[in-house]
């Protein structure tokens, strides 16, 4: 099968990095065009104490919110030029795309939408506790993605 595009998931984890050199390789030998994608976390609200409302505070916690935002997109942007940058090196095809929302779903959204032959990711990224709990997002892209999946170690 010939691989025409190719999407890369990064998170900023040596699993990413290892899926970077995995896609950006395969890439180069294949001519494929490469799209790294990184999906903004989804917004998390500041907790109060017990007793507060949160109508007192509902300007403040929605700047805390804008500035969490905005700091993390400059985050994955700064992440997705980094890689380009590398990709650069095995290819001249490569786009970035900041994605939002749930990583998985996110993910397999795109990869449909643009019709990509294959996604890349790392086995394990920056997600913590809660996705050991719940089930990674390598594993939920496995298994709800309509193309092949490359899981890198």
């Amino acid at each position: 099968m010939k691989y025409e595009k190719v999407m890369i998931a990064l998170d900023g984890s040596e699993g990413s990095h290892q899926a970077l050199q995995y896609g950006a390789e395969l890439a180069k030998s294949t001519g494929s065009e490469l799209t790294l994608a990184h999906v903004l976390a989804e917004p998390a609200y500041p907790l109060y104490g017990e007793g507060f409302t949160m109508a007192a505070y509902k300007g403040s916690v929605e700047q805390e919110v804008r500035d969490a935002a905005a700091s993390e997109k400059g985050q994955g942007e700064t992440l997705l030029e980094e890689a380009r940058n590398t990709a650069l090196h095995y290819t001249d095809h490569v786009k970035t795309k900041i994605l939002e929302g749930d990583a998985a779903k996110s993910i397999c959204d795109y990869a449909k939408v643009h019709d990509m032959d294959l996604i890349v990711m790392g086995s394990r990224g920056l997600s913590g506790l809660k996705r050991m709990v719940l089930g990674s997002v390598s594993q939920q892209v496995l298994s709800e993605a309509e193309c092949p999946v490359l899981v890198t170690k």
